[in-house]
């Protein structure tokens, strides 16, 4: 995998903004990278000798400087197995969901071939663990009646099986198997078995990642108040965490620690997804107890910024919001659903309640609970996935998307019915190897990043060190995730940023910070980097002289790339990728 090593020196400043030129070069058969001057022949010949020469500078992480690599990859896609994606008549199977994340070919419903043009590292399928006993006993039995009436409403080219059968029956948030309730858990262990397998056999260390996986799924009043669970190796509970046995999320953590993290070596983490189209549910305290805070906090370590049903990181126009929020923005459901039918605008009140679901103001709400009980429940890393309900994991590309709702895509026609929607994101994981264990123990300490389908090559780095910068990176620094390291009263922290673009150059840097001032929380957006004419890549540095030692404050970055034509050819959109925050406390 591409190492995003520094090799040379760069011009410096308290902020400096430095583009270069790039080339890779294989070693031990991984692809490197190195960064070359733009000056004259002579100044780059010596440049190359010294990297010849010379030692790579490697990414130090909290408390080590293990050589690490970027790896690409989704955690969050669904195949048959899931039922929302079985009436959209997808019929593919998690074992064709890895296979295609690895660069294979995959039949989509009209029965047209697909497959990426760059393959993953990294994978997880995550089917809605609530009915793998319905599909299972449907795929079983297929002769029942109402698993014949959901074939049919599945092949027919229409909404009839997803508005009328499948909406009614989650928003109920009631268990229909079919079966009596013994033959109904046999059922769902069964098929999430197969879903185990089917991980098992596709995993490949050193080369491919699978994680075993499901989502939780609740959707009061069809609201997403969704949960990815990826589990850090295959010992993992008998029947998948769900909905109906755990309802609400304070049951589903309690069920995570007493049926997971209690029974060791089994572990998890829990993605919440689509807090734009939530209301803020997914982000609920009311009643929290500081235990409960700290429950929450042990397993939502990481939140998905961005995926097809929408952009996560900001509302526009609301208090934590900047005029490059608006991107890819879309309502929740009944809200979106209601101002169609008749015809009105957004109330205010409205507003207040949609910008609530969204990750900026979340992380300002997590400094106000640390000030207040002592515990962040929200100090969440960034990722970033397709949600594809295709089996299409990390089918993010604006040229070559296909839809990520089964047959609803056969055409860019019905895709256009879906025009707030996009191809979705992906998750950079920073890693000292391609394994299970490397991979997860990366998303616990949240050196992970988001972007909105590119690959951007970013790193986020902070030091105390005085006089650190582009041209003097510290060997010990701490990573993006991390907290601020120990440090004296007056020392001022320094972030050093790198980003590469990928097959677009960078338009802009930006930095958000937020920060406690007394009841309320602050918001600074600085522009590190503006390229008009963009720029291939980008080293910078500031120091945050406005710290003082023991300030409740979060830094993350955000990288934009020049306009690029978005899927459906109606306007221009610029890719993006976004840093998890680094914390001035624990």
């Amino acid at each position: 995998m591409r190492k995003f090593n520094e090799r040379i020196a760069q011009r410096p400043s308290v902020l400096v903004a430095c583009t270069r030129a790039y080339s890779w070069v294989e070693e031990g058969g991984q692809a490197m990278f190195m960064g070359l001057n733009y000056w004259s022949g002579v100044i780059v010949a010596l440049l190359l000798v010294a990297v010849a020469t010379s030692a790579p500078t490697v990414a130090a992480n909290q408390t080590s400087q293990h050589e690490k690599s970027i790896y690409w990859g989704d955690l969050h896609a669904h195949t048959a197995y899931s039922m929302d994606a079985y009436v959209l008549n997808t019929q593919t199977t998690p074992e064709d969901a890895y296979r295609f994340a690895q660069g294979g070919s995959i039949t989509l419903p009209d029965g047209g071939e697909h497959r990426l043009k760059r393959p993953l590292d990294f994978a997880a399928v995550t089917d809605h663990a609530e009915y793998f006993g319905l599909i299972n006993v449907c795929r079983s039995e297929p002769q029942r009646p109402y698993c014949k009436e959901l074939a049919e409403a599945a092949a027919e080219n229409s909404r009839r099986g997803f508005v009328d059968i499948f909406l009614p029956l989650i928003v109920s948030g009631k268990r229909n198997c079919l079966v009596d309730d013994s033959r109904c858990a046999d059922f769902e262990a069964n098929l999430w078995q197969r879903s185990i397998d089917a991980a098992e056999a596709a995993n490949q260390p050193g080369k491919f990642t699978t994680f075993i996986a499901s989502e939780w799924t609740a959707s009061p009043d069809n609201l997403h108040w969704h949960r990815n669970l990826i589990y850090a190796n295959a010992s993992v509970p008998k029947r998948a965490i769900n909905s109906f046995d755990q309802p609400t999320q304070e049951q589903m953590w309690q069920a995570l620690k007493d049926q997971c993290r209690d029974r060791a070596p089994c572990d998890v983490i829990a993605i919440p997804h689509n807090g734009n189209i939530g209301l803020g549910g997914s982000y609920a305290t009311a009643g929290h107890t500081t235990k409960l805070l700290g429950l929450r906090a042990e397993f939502e370590k990481l939140v998905e910024i961005h995926q097809h049903k929408g952009s996560s990181e900001c509302y526009p126009g609301s208090m934590y919001s900047d005029e490059s929020c608006d991107f890819e923005i879309a309502l929740p459901i009944p809200i979106r659903d209601d101002l169609r039918l008749n015809k009105r605008e957004l109330t205010e009140q409205e507003k207040i309640d949609i910008a609530n679901g969204y990750v900026r103001p979340t992380l300002a709400r997590g400094l106000k609970l640390l000030n207040s009980q002592g515990v962040n429940p929200f100090r969440y890393g960034f990722v970033g996935a397709t949600d594809s309900h295709s089996a299409q994991p990390g089918s993010a590309e604006e040229d070559n998307w296909r839809g990520s709702l089964g047959q609803w895509d056969d055409n860019l026609n019905d895709r256009q019915m879906f025009a707030n929607y996009n191809p979705g994101g992906l998750t950079a994981i920073w890693a000292e190897e391609n394994t299970r264990q490397a991979l997860f123990a990366a998303l616990q300490r949240r050196e992970v990043y988001a972007t909105s389908g590119t690959r951007i090559k970013l790193r986020v780095r902070q030091t105390f060190t005085a006089g650190a910068d582009c041209d003097a990176v510290p060997e010990q620094t701490k990573t993006m995730g991390a907290s601020l390291g120990e440090h004296k009263k007056t020392q001022q922290p320094t972030f050093i940023i790198e980003a590469m673009q990928d097959q677009t150059p960078i338009a802009a840097i930006d930095l958000i910070k937020l920060s406690q001032n007394g009841d309320q929380v602050d918001q600074r957006v600085i522009a590190l980097g503006n390229y008009p004419n963009g720029r291939a890549s980008s080293c910078v540095t500031w120091r945050d002289s406005d710290y003082i030692k023991g300030d409740m404050a979060l830094w993350y970055v955000r990288v934009l790339e020049q306009p690029t034509q978005r899927w459906d050819q109606k306007h221009q959109i610029q890719e993006r990728a976004w840093s998890s925050p680094i914390w001035s406390l624990e």
